[in-house]
Order: C-alpha cells, then sequence, then structure tokens
C-alpha cells in the first residue's frame, strides 16, 4: 500500500509549483516586496440609509461550481446590493493558471477560487486571501457495478452501524479483487485512507479514465476509482453504486485537528486581493450577500442553473443543460448556503473546520518544501472566517431589532426602513439590514 504521508497530493505539488512559479517571476519582475496583511480589518457601518455603489473586477474559473456566479449578474442581483461587476459585463473569465496573477497585480479584486492555489505564492507575499469558502468538492468515489448488487457505506449508516462497522461491511465485497484506479496520484490519499479506515485489501489496476469508462459502460469493471469527477457523475447516472464518498469521511471519519482525513478537504471559495479587502471591507460583505443569496435562491429553484448553462458551455466546452448543471453541482460539489459558515468556522471538531483543514494543508506544504518553515497559519490566509463570523454578528443583531421593532407603532418614513431592513435580511445582506434597522429604530 501506497504510504499517503509521501504521496499524498503530490500530483497537487507539482501543479501549485507550477502555478507559485509563474506568480513568483510576475513579482520578481515588478519588485513587489512582501505585504503585511495579516489580519482582516473591519469598517465601521456607513453612515446614513442610502445604499453605496461601488465597482469590483471580478474573474471566474471555468467550472461549475466557480460560475453560478452568473446567474446573479443576469438576475441583477450584484446591482440590488450596489455593486458594478466588471471588467466586462460578466466579469473576467480567469483559469488556474493565471487568476493568481491577476489578483496579485490588482487586474481583478475578486475571483472564484480553489484557494490552496494561491498558498505557495506565500513564500513571497502575504496579498492573496481566501475570503469565503463556497463549497466542498465530493466527487472522489469508488463505484461498484450495478450487476453486483451492492450497499453503499451510507445504507449500512442507515441500518445504524457506527462509521467502523459501516465502512468495513461496504468495502468488504472488494477483498482480493481489482480496483481499477487512475494513474494520477491526486486519488491515491483517498483509496489509501479507504483501505487503512475498513482494513480491506484489495488489487489496483491501473487505467486512464477514458479507457477505464468503456470498459465500465460495457461491464467489464467491478469496482472503479476514477480521477475525474464527470465520470463518477457520469456512472452514478448510469446506475453504479457509490461504496463510498469523500464526503462520507467528511461526514463520519473522526474528525478534530489530527484528523488523517484533514488533507484529504478540498473547498472551492474566493480569493482576493488583500488590498481591495481592507480598503473595500463593506464592499466585501455586500458582495458575498449576493453570493449567499444566489446559493440560497439556486436550492429553491433549480431552473436558475438555466442561465448558467450557456456561459459555463462557453468557457468549459461542456455541452450540459441546466439540469446537468444541477446534477453536477448537487453530486459532486454542493453549494454550502450562509449557515453551513458554523461548520466551516465554529466547529473544530469537524474536519472541515478550516483551522483543522488547512492547518494539514500548511503542514503539507512545509513538509514538501513549497513554503518555508515560517509559522503561517490558517488565519494568515483565510479572511472568510472573520468575515463570516462578522456577517453573522450583523444578522443576529439585525433581526433582534426587526423583531422588537416589529410590535411598535412607527412613523411611515421609519416603517419604510424597517420594510427595507427586512428586504436587505432575506436577501442575506445583513450588513445594510443592521443599517436600516438601527436607523428605523432611532
Amino acid at each position: 500500500m501506497v504510504n499517503s504521508k509521501t504521496e499524498r497530493h503530490r500530483f497537487f505539488w507539482s501543479r501549485a509549483s507550477l502555478m507559485a512559479g509563474a506568480a513568483v517571476l510576475w513579482m520578481a519582475s515588478f519588485g513587489i516586496a512582501e505585504a503585511q496583511y495579516t489580519e482582516y480589518q473591519p469598517a465601521e457601518p456607513e453612515a446614513g440609509t442610502e445604499l453605496p455603489e461601488a465597482a469590483v473586477n471580478f474573474g471566474m474559473r471555468p467550472y461549475a461550481d466557480n460560475t453560478f456566479y452568473v446567474i446573479a449578474m443576469k438576475k441583477g442581483w450584484f446591482e440590488e446590493a450596489g455593486i458594478a461587476i466588471g471588467p466586462e459585463e460578466l466579469g473576467m473569465k480567469i483559469n488556474d493558471t493565471n487568476g493568481t496573477a491577476l489578483l496579485l497585480n490588482g487586474q481583478i479584486d475578486i475571483a472564484s477560487q480553489y484557494c490552496p492555489l494561491m498558498l505557495p505564492t506565500y513564500k513571497s507575499t502575504e496579498k492573496l486571501k481566501c475570503i469565503a469558502f463556497t463549497d466542498t468538492f465530493l466527487g472522489q468515489a469508488i463505484l461498484a457495478n450495478p450487476e453486483l448488487g451492492l450497499k453503499s457505506f451510507r445504507d449500512y449508516i442507515a441500518e445504524g452501524m457506527d462509521f467502523d462497522e459501516a465502512i468495513k461491511t461496504a468495502l468488504e465485497p472488494m477483498a482480493g479483487k481489482t480496483l481499477v484506479t487512475p494513474p494520477q496520484l491526486s486519488n491515491r490519499p483517498f483509496t489509501d485512507a479507504a483501505a487503512e479506515f475498513s482494513g480491506v485489501k484489495w488489487d489496483t489496476q491501473v487505467l486512464e479514465d477514458s479507457k477505464s469508462l468503456v470498459l465500465a459502460k460495457s461491464g467489464q469493471i467491478d469496482f472503479l476509482n476514477p480521477e475525474g469527477a464527470p465520470v463518477v457523475f457520469t456512472l452514478e447516472q448510469a446506475g453504479w453504486t457509490k461504496l463510498l464518498g469523500i464526503g462520507d469521511l467528511f461526514e463520519y471519519a473522526p474528525g478534530g485537528a489530527g484528523s488523517p482525513v484533514a488533507p484529504l478537504v478540498a473547498i472551492v471559495g474566493i480569493g482576493a486581493n488583500a488590498d481591495f479587502v481592507n480598503a473595500n471591507q463593506n464592499t466585501v460583505l455586500r458582495f458575498l450577500s449576493v453570493v449567499w443569496r444566489t446559493i440560497d435562491a439556486v436550492k429553491k429553484d433549480p431552473s436558475l442553473y438555466d442561465l448558467q448553462a450557456p456561459y459555463l458551455n462557453s468557457v468549459a466546452g461542456t455541452d450540459l443543460d441546466g439540469k446537468g448543471v444541477q446534477g453536477t453541482v448537487d453530486s459532486l460539489h454542493p453549494f454550502a448556503p450562509f449557515d453551513y459558515g458554523e461548520t466551516y468556522f465554529n466547529n473544530p471538531d469537524s474536519v472541515l473546520y478550516y483551522g483543522n483543514a488547512w492547518g494539514a494543508m500548511i503542514k503539507e506544504f512545509v513538509d514538501n518544501g513549497i513554503l518555508p518553515d515560517e509559522g503561517l497559519t490558517p488565519d494568515d490566509i483565510i479572511w472568510a472566517a472573520a468575515i463570516w463570523k462578522q456577517m453573522e454578528d450583523y444578522r443576529v443583531q439585525s433581526e433582534k431589532m426587526i423583531g422588537d421593532l416589529d410590535g411598535q407603532t412607527l412613523s411611515d418614513d421609519k416603517k419604510a426602513l424597517l420594510d427595507q431592513a427586512k428586504s436587505y435580511y432575506e436577501k442575506f445582506n445583513y450588513l445594510d439590514a443592521y443599517r436600516l434597522a438601527t436607523a428605523a429604530g432611532a
């Protein structure tokens, strides 16, 4: 069995190193000095009751969970929050290669981002920050041919088994059999963890996804661990059983700071230039309110994905309709609503808690020589925790004020302010809900 300590994320290291190299070359050529932006600096709410207006240059990576912002743009929700998206009508098209440099040089202020891609730049600068988490990637899985008629880990959990018994029982049919795996090492830590937790041993056969998918569709494979999330989705749609998904480990495996699952966590979010954030704190809060509003809206009305699909297809080369985008999101990277911040930022017992996941990730980067061992902590790059907690505080305060004012006799102008506060609250704009509720009660 491959040692997960030495193999874990090795595929990612090479990818991250290339991207960091490009960013470092850019920084060297322009003589950027190391910035000192280790703390988020919240701003006071603006005075008055008018909604401030601001421009945000925003970039989107070409993935389903990185382009849902288009829905809000087309619905006019950013404008409702006082934000004009630039530099084009639908922001800027970026990718994994150029996104980091564009944030560093200020061509874009905010970007949809897999934030670990920014971490290697901390060898030279502290300018890039992760300001929100939007979803946890769940694309890794061990699949079983439907002809085998097997039950999944979650089936056994539903029957009342604990984690240890459920994972052993679910994977026991693989004992001595062959699991087809991809040549990429990025999946290896997941299958290693599955074998370690279950105590089940199997043989492996290495095949590219393109070949294993053909064999799987023709019934020539019993057990498969694809590298590509779209292959997982395709086979699940064809009836294959997900014996174990990485999300099962996130939800049921032992959590906490020392959890062996912590290095497997892959959370997608939003990256930003610290200069912009600490000069436009309330604009950032309003921007994020639209993000949370959109996540809530697509869950209630999945037809909104019809607005995203054409844009996604144009940048990703896919051919999905709205239902296809919804299926991809729900299966592989379900969006995290605002209240999921309790898990990400307030629950240290969860493997998804930012301090656990990012503490493990920083250690891996240091151990693999990507970063120097200079005491970098999760809070140095993850401003999402402080920002979410600030917004949660506005939520709690505005909710209380609105509740208190609801039973009072108010003048017409105060009543109008209260109604506007309620509208902001419903749209997840807790900052302006607080401002207007405060004015209504003054």
